[in-house]
């Protein structure tokens, strides 16, 4: 567009200094020449204003909780040795974020000078937020050419996801408090010994009992109980075609409300907890342009600002399952920048994952829905040593079918509606 504008500029020039020698007119001439030295001090003093300044942008927390403020200073300053007469700056910020202070100024920057900006940024909702760039704006004395630039950098905020506190809930009980035992005995654990038995041939060293061996003269080993199911590795399910319509968005947020809510449960139960989700990460979808870009128009400078790009990746995002003091917030972090996907439903993402995952934890899918080939995948999990409890989120039409669906497979089913259902859960009714 700027190209276009200095060619029409030309051109026209070009035209009228024809006319000028056609019609011998030396003042004619005489003022075109006057305009086209005018246009063009005018296309280097705005390239060369606009070429001088650095803009920095610092923020006091960049990790927030909705209903947050984030403080923000914006720092342009004019390195090079010429003033500038006029600026005008402003700041992007997310569309729907209040805005306390000016994020908009219009300033003259004498060489070696600064100018910022101050102001506060209330976060509403949850998400991966950009802010910036900072757009700024200048031209010529006499008003024949502006200039648009944008700042190098873009900074963003992770806005955390609303945590429903459940006090009454263990993941992995029938009861109130408490583990329960796994009903497959997939794993032992030696620290339960449950009795004594006679040796039999291919039974491991380190399970024979030398005090009762010495006193019966006979051979005895250890008998354990199977290990205990501690904490859960929460499977969330993003995919995009079980979030449309008008509620699909409050839906979205309330599954990952439930599993944020979740993970901070066990961690506060001292349990282990991980994370596994189909959902695509924002701080990698997010392209951070490097580049300033200088324009003639409002409009081009803002169509030069880089968006938020597509990613079409298959790869989980996982949070391993383990007993950290962090864990929960690690986990809760990465929930802040979840999007919906459209590449990986939940079948194929607990397929692909559930080898890696420990077996002595709860699987607790958080469900839009349940179709027929889920539902099998669960009940194949629940054969393999898992024990499954499965989140269904805002869905009365198919709770039904689904509940029916998993029951086949002993599998039980909790619909969510509302954040105000996580504090009513029924302990004994999860990890059956």
């Amino acid at each position: 567009m700027a190209k276009v504008q200095n060619l029409g500029w030309i051109l026209g020039a070009a035209v009228a200094l024809a006319i000028a020698f056609a019609v011998r007119s030396p003042y004619m001439a005489y003022a075109l020449y006057a305009f086209l030295l005018l246009i063009l001090l005018a296309n280097v003093s705005s390239r060369a204003w606009l070429a001088g300044l650095d803009c920095e942008r610092t923020l006091d927390q960049t990790i927030v909780r909705q209903g947050e403020e984030v403080a923000v200073t914006v720092t342009i300053a004019n390195r090079r040795g010429w003033p500038i007469p006029w600026i005008y700056i402003e700041e992007r910020t997310p569309p729907g974020f209040p805005v306390i202070g000016e994020r908009s100024r219009l300033a003259i920057l004498m060489p070696g000078r600064s100018v910022e900006l101050k102001y506060k940024l209330v976060c509403p909702r949850r998400g991966y937020h950009r802010i910036g760039p900072l757009v700024m704006e200048s031209g010529d004395l006499f008003g024949l050419q502006k200039r648009f630039r944008t700042g190098v950098r873009q900074d963003y905020v992770s806005v955390l996801p609303t945590v429903a506190y459940i006090d009454t809930f263990t993941i992995s009980a029938r009861r109130p408090q408490g583990p329960v035992r796994i009903s497959n005995r997939v794993y032992e654990d030696p620290t339960r010994i449950s009795g004594l038995r006679e040796y039999v041939r291919g039974d491991p060293l380190n399970r024979i009992h030398w005090k009762a061996t010495a006193r019966t003269g006979e051979l005895h080993v250890k008998q354990v109980e199977p290990s205990n199911v501690l904490g859960a590795t929460l499977i969330l399910d993003l995919f995009r075609v079980w979030y449309q319509g008008e509620r699909g968005e409050s839906r979205m947020e309330l599954a990952i409300t439930t599993a944020a809510s979740l993970a901070y449960l066990l961690q506060l139960s001292g349990e282990q907890v991980g994370l596994l989700t189909n959902a695509r990460d924002a701080a990698e979808v997010a392209r951070y342009d490097v580049a300033a870009h200088e324009t003639l128009t409002r409009q081009d400078a803002d169509a030069s600002i880089a968006g938020d790009g597509a990613d079409d990746r298959l790869s989980p995002l996982e949070v391993p399952t383990r007993r950290s003091p962090v864990q929960a917030l690690q986990i809760i972090e990465n929930l802040a920048r979840v999007l919906p996907t459209d590449g990986l439903d939940a079948g194929r993402l607990i397929q692909s994952g559930f080898r890696r995952l420990p077996r002595d934890a709860a699987m607790i899918p958080i469900l839009p829905k349940v179709p027929e080939d889920l539902a099998l995948v669960l009940g194949a999990m629940k054969l393999s040593g898992f024990a499954v409890t499965v989140f269904l989120i805002d869905n009365n039409k198919d709770y039904p079918e689904a509940a029916a669906l998993l029951a086949q497979h002993e599998i039980n089913v909790m619909h969510i509606e509302h954040e105000r259902d996580l504090h009513l859960i029924s302990p004994q009714k999860v990890g059956r």
